[in-house]
């Protein structure tokens, strides 16, 4: 089980927040002492960490297009902790930039399409700072989806 403290009034992402409140609605456990003023304490069951790959293009869109929002949510996050701006700031204009490229390529009907073979062009800078990156598994994805073609 793992534990995460959160300042209240910290801006989380929804998928993040659904989970956490369906898991402190089933389990309070010790989330419902108080941990100290100021501050919560989220308790996550472990979930499945593979996501399935898209079955076609209108899913992939829906995919990138969560994973634009991702970064808008830690771009958010970081506006209120200074302290953590150090970590995100070296990839996330450049992961952002690429992500929301990719998001317009396939709107537009420019995508070339899945089963390439070959790696999103994000995925050196995903590669180098893969441990800092919140939503990873989404990145990840998207790049096999890209790579290996639609979920059949």
């Amino acid at each position: 089980m793992t534990e995460v403290h959160a300042e209240v009034g910290m801006t989380v992402s929804a998928a993040l927040k659904r989970s956490a409140i369906r898991i402190l609605r089933s389990n309070p456990g010790p989330a419902a002492r108080s941990p100290g003023a100021g501050a919560v304490s989220l308790y996550f069951l472990p979930q499945h960490t593979n996501m399935k790959k898209a079955q076609d293009l209108n899913q992939l869109i829906d995919l990138v297009h969560e994973a634009v929002y991702e970064t808008d949510e830690l771009r958010a996050c970081l506006e209120h902790d200074d302290d953590e701006a150090s970590t995100y700031t070296p990839f996330l204009d450049d992961l952002d930039r690429m992500l929301r490229g990719l998001h317009e390529s396939m709107t537009s009907g420019q995508y070339a399409g899945a089963g390439s073979g070959e790696d999103l062009a994000f995925m050196p800078l995903f590669r180098k700072h893969e441990r800092s990156i919140p939503f990873r598994e989404l990145l990840r994805t998207i790049n096999a989806t890209h790579r290996e073609g639609y979920e059949t």
